[in-house]
């Protein structure tokens, strides 16, 4: 079985998509201001950039290029496609001069990291959680623990400690108790 070079995207998968567009590699560089040189492009798959759509601090981009990236999480390389750079800047409007840095299989992830902190910092402020709340806020914390987000055992231990006065049975409060021994341990 043949090894991927790179991790494969859901939609454009793992390979250059080849445009149909012929232009020399330094015209592309030109027109693509912040793209280093040493970085590893394919300018068969080039794509003309509408810059009237781009939401701009510095300077248009001026085309598009599948780009060779290397994922900040797990470190496999992955194509950022033009097409998807199109997306980013032309129809969501993302500055151009952001830059794809987590593989296709890693932003998942960290969206979910980023909505589960969100949730757990909004219930830890709140005075009077219901059960359920409590639930999701334990479920978090195991979460965000596990995946080494959460470092400060005593509040977690605090935390711990009010789901065992009100939701003693709930699964998560038992899944806390087990990732917070654990913690401790290492």
């Amino acid at each position: 079985m043949k090894k991927r070079r790179f991790v494969n995207h859901p939609r454009y998968g793992a390979v250059p998509h080849i445009s149909g567009i012929t232009l020399a590699e330094e015209q592309i560089r030109q027109g693509f201001w912040h793209l280093r040189i040493e970085e590893t492009m394919f300018p068969g798959s080039v794509l003309i950039a509408r810059t009237e759509l781009q939401n701009c601090t510095i300077s248009p981009r001026q085309y598009y290029v599948d780009l060779v990236r290397t994922c900040r999480r797990c470190a496999r390389r992955f194509i950022f496609f033009a097409k998807e750079q199109r997306y980013w800047f032309e129809t969501l409007k993302f500055f151009v001069e952001a830059d794809c840095v987590l593989c296709p299989e890693c932003r998942p992830q960290a969206r979910t990291i980023q909505r589960r902190i969100r949730r757990y910092s909004d219930l830890m402020k709140r005075q009077n959680r219901t059960a359920d709340e409590l639930e999701t806020l334990v479920d978090d914390a195991v979460y965000l623990l596990g995946h080494g987000v959460l470092r400060n055992l005593h509040r977690l231990g605090a935390l711990k400690n009010e789901a065992l006065r009100i939701i003693p049975r709930r699964p998560g409060t038992i899944r806390l108790e087990e990732a917070l021994a654990k913690a401790r341990r290492a």
